[in-house]
Order: structure tokens, then C-alpha cells, then sequence
């Protein structure tokens, strides 16, 4: 009898445990609701990042009620100390709702005790995720920490707020796209219809980059699109390559398509719907008859500049690879066919950048080993430490390579490879490394062979300047009158 009445009162006593922490379970889930629905357009929160195992410090920038009942809401998360590429729209489940952090506004008395903080506190304090934000003076306090009644803003920080709210052109719009294959998340904001940006994937066409809502759509479109690749000239085709010059002003539709597209993965790319003033260079991958584009750059028709590059973008899914640099080249290449000297126009995104600064060492080193004689890349040790005196030969780099005097001086000054001598001249001094990264890239990157270039500068038209908008209409109409000969 004592045993059942023991066996009885662990059953009763278990049976009570499983209750209280389905209570607590529960309990949690509806403080977790509870959080989630509190959860504010400035808050920090940690929440998943793609490519990273661990939950990564963000700021939530705007938020999305995507369903009303039960209430369900996504946000635009901006990860702190990222670029914004990064940014996303992520739903509850991806936020770890226990590390939440308030925007809280300091006080004198609290800059005051700041001021006073040991190496030791501050260490922890940042440790716990919320450093203060400079002239802000806001600190990020764990939100369990804080009682939420103050009202944090001022009127001049409120405004801010209100117009990074209503500024959408902020926060990436489109979800994913699929192209020829692929499925690319984006980086960045794009202007295509509102209708596509409630999609959860956008398709476009291979070949005119045309949008579509359905994988079907495109589908039936693809079946009877015109192109192979994209319209225009083909002014280079070698070892799998081509690329395709493309009128802004005769394929306007493609070239605002290209724009749109481009968009995405740039960040100060302003898309032109007016795109009669650029030429598009199209770099396209051959499969069979068919030419699936990795990249492109645009080209003004006429520049007071001398900007031999307008935008230039690899997509994604082909970076990596060498083909900025290869589109680089090819730009460089129309210079020396026109013999004159071009630079890209600035300012240059962060990886476009890095692309331009590589390629520039790149043709300094070459035309600086031109003075050696070598028959290996061996026989070049026994040179190295030796100056190499540029002040006479800079005129003759910038001929020689078409870049422009302020980029080479610019490059060589970044890499620390220029060197002012007591007579007042340059002296350029190459690392091993460098010279060993200059071969290396010669053998394995991809070049630009000249002899496969089938391409003459635009000429006037009728004595038209070929930039101008008259020529345009001519062009258009040359091409209007060989497809109706078709």
C-alpha cells in the first residue's frame, strides 16, 4: 500500500512539473509575442545573417505587417558594421527575440559616468552589444533594462526618421530574381513596377531581360523572344567570350531592362530612363548559338570628362572570375583605338574600386618590365631593389597605357611604389610579390586579345556629331528600314 501511495505521489509530483513548464513554455511564447509586437523602427536586435552561423548585431530600419490575424510582421534589418548589401527583410523566427536592445536617449548624468568607465567596463559594456552612437547620444541598453515611457526623439531626429521611412529607395525591393539558371538574391533597391516587388522571385529573360511574374510567363516568352543575346553589334567574339555594342538610343528597351537589372547590385547607380546619350558594352558567355550576359559597362557617346566608363557591373554569380578586369581592359582597349586617354567615372562603388586599382598596377608593371630584358620571370630577381627612374617616361605610360596621368599617380601612390628622388624625378620600386602577382595574372586571367576587336570609333553621321541626337534618329532610322527589308 505505502509503494502505490509512493509510485501515486512521483506520478502526481511529475505530472506537476510537466505542468509548470507548460506554463512556463507557454508563458515564454506570449512574452516572446508580446516582445515581437513591441519591437520598433530603430531597435537593434541580433538576427541571421546569410553566410554566418552566428546571430549578427542589427538595426531594424523599417517594418511589414504581412498578416492580421493572427498579427505577423517582417523587418528590414541593417546589420551594424556591414555594408548595406547585406541588408534584408527577415520574419520573427530568424531574430533572437532575447537579445533586444533599446535606443535609449543619455542624460549629462549618464555622459558623465560614461566618461568615468574603466578600460574593464566599457570592454563589457560593448561586449553585451550596445556601443553608443556618437553625437546621437543614444546608448543600446538591453530592452529587459529599461522602462519604455520616454518619448527618445527629437523633433529634428524624428524628421530624419519620418523621411528614411518614406524613402523605399533605401530598402532593397525585390526578394529574389532568376536569370538564365540562376537565383540571385539582390543588394539593393531597383525601380521595377511596384507589382514585382510583391513577387516572391522576379524572371527575367536571358537574352532581352525582360521581367516576368511566373516562371511560365517567361517561359512562353522565351519561346518566341526574338534575341539569341543582346541586340546590337558584336564587336568582339574570342575563347568563349563576345561582347555586343548596344546604341542607348536605337534599343532603349533593352538598355532600360540592362539598367534596372544593374541597379540591383549597385548602390549609387542612378538608372537612366533617358538612355539615347550611352553606349552599353554587353560581356556575354557563348553557349552554342546563344549568349547569356556575365557583365557590362556603359560609355558615354560624348564626354567633356574623358570618361572612357560610366557604370560597370559583374553580376554576382560570375564575380571572382576576372571579369572586371577584363571589362576594364576592353575599355582601355577602345582608348588606345581611339587614341585617347580615359578614366572611369567617379565615384566608383567600394569593389569597383579594388577591380580599377588591381588592372592599374597591373599596366604599370607591365610597361615598367619592358625595360628589362628577361627571358623568365626568374632572371628578373637580379633586378630587384633597383629603381627605376619615371620622371621622363610618365607621358610615355600614359600613351602607352591610355590611363590618365591623376589614376596612375594615384596607384602608385596607394601601393607605395613611388618614390620623389633628391633631383626631383619619380622612382618606382616593384616588390617580389608584385612581380610574381603580374605573372601570375598573365597566365591565368582572362585577356582581351586585340587582334579580335572588329570595332571603329563612332564617326559623324552626314556631318553629325556621332553623340548627338540627330545622329541617334539616323541610326534608328537605318535600323527601321533594314528590318521592314527583312
Amino acid at each position: 500500500m505505502d509503494s502505490v501511495s509512493e509510485s501515486m505521489d512521483i506520478e502526481l509530483e511529475n505530472s506537476n512539473q510537466s505542468a509548470i513548464s507548460s506554463d512556463a513554455a507557454m508563458t515564454d511564447s506570449l512574452s516572446a509575442d508580446r516582445l515581437a509586437q513591441s519591437l520598433k523602427i530603430g531597435y537593434r536586435i541580433y538576427a541571421k545573417m546569410q553566410g554566418r552561423d552566428e546571430m549578427v548585431l542589427g538595426e531594424i530600419k523599417a517594418i511589414d505587417q504581412i498578416r492580421d490575424n493572427p498579427p505577423e510582421f517582417r523587418y528590414y534589418i541593417h546589420f551594424v558594421d556591414y555594408n548595406r548589401r547585406m541588408e534584408t527583410w527577415l520574419k520573427e523566427d530568424s531574430l533572437d527575440l532575447t537579445r533586444v536592445f533599446y535606443p535609449k536617449r543619455l542624460t549629462k548624468k549618464d555622459k558623465d559616468n560614461m566618461a568615468q568607465l574603466s578600460p574593464d567596463d566599457e570592454g563589457n559594456r560593448k561586449k553585451r552589444g550596445a556601443p553608443r552612437i556618437g553625437s546621437s547620444n543614444i546608448e543600446y541598453v538591453p530592452f529587459n533594462e529599461v522602462e519604455v515611457t520616454e518619448d527618445l526623439e527629437t523633433p529634428a531626429a524624428r524628421r530624419a526618421r519620418k523621411r528614411d521611412e518614406e524613402d523605399e529607395t533605401k530598402r532593397r525591393n525585390i526578394e529574389l530574381i532568376a536569370l538564365n539558371g540562376w537565383t540571385i538574391v539582390p543588394w539593393y533597391f531597383s525601380p521595377y513596377p511596384q507589382v514585382m516587388t510583391k513577387l516572391p522571385c522576379v524572371y527575367l529573360c536571358n537574352w532581352c531581360l525582360s521581367y516576368w511574374s511566373t516562371v511560365e510567363y517567361l517561359r512562353n516568352h522565351m519561346s518566341c523572344c526574338p534575341l539569341y543575346g543582346p541586340p546590337g553589334k558584336k564587336v568582339y567574339e574570342h575563347d568563349g567570350l563576345a561582347f555586343f555594342e548596344v546604341d542607348g538610343a536605337i534599343d532603349d528597351i533593352y538598355a532600360i531592362n540592362l539598367c534596372l537589372l544593374a541597379k540591383l547590385f549597385l548602390d549609387h547607380k542612378t538608372v537612366y530612363y533617358d538612355t539615347k546619350p550611352f553606349y552599353f558594352y554587353v560581356l556575354c558567355e557563348r553557349r552554342e548559338d546563344e549568349y547569356n550576359i556575365v557583365g557590362y559597362f556603359s560609355k558615354e557617346k560624348c564626354s567633356a570628362d574623358e570618361y572612357n566608363l560610366a557604370c560597370i557591373l559583374v553580376l554576382p554569380h560570375f564575380q571572382q572570375k576576372g571579369y572586371g578586369k577584363f571589362l576594364i581592359e576592353f575599355s582601355y582597349l577602345l582608348s588606345k583605338v581611339e587614341q585617347k586617354t580615359g578614366s572611369p567615372e567617379k565615384p566608383l562603388s567600394d569593389l569597383g574600386l579594388l577591380s580599377y586599382r588591381s588592372y592599374w598596377l597591373y599596366a604599370i608593371t607591365e610597361f615598367i618590365l619592358g625595360y628589362y630584358e628577361y627571358r623568365s620571370p626568374e632572371e628578373l630577381k637580379k633586378y630587384l631593389n633597383k629603381d627605376v627612374n619615371l620622371h621622363c617616361n610618365l607621358p610615355q605610360l600614359v600613351e602607352k597605357t591610355r590611363i590618365k596621368k591623376e589614376d596612375l599617380i594615384s596607384t602608385m601612390t596607394s601601393f607605395g611604389i613611388a618614390r620623389q628622388t633628391s633631383s626631383g624625378g619619380t622612382q618606382i620600386i616593384l616588390s617580389l610579390g608584385m612581380i610574381e602577382k603580374y605573372f601570375n595574372d598573365k597566365e591565368k586571367r582572362k585577356h582581351v586579345d586585340p587582334r579580335y576587336l572588329k570595332w571603329q570609333p563612332p564617326q559623324a553621321i552626314d556631318n553629325v556629331p556621332s553623340g548627338s541626337r540627330a545622329a541617334d534618329e539616323k541610326r534608328r532610322g537605318a535600323k527601321r528600314n533594314y528590318e521592314e527589308d527583312e
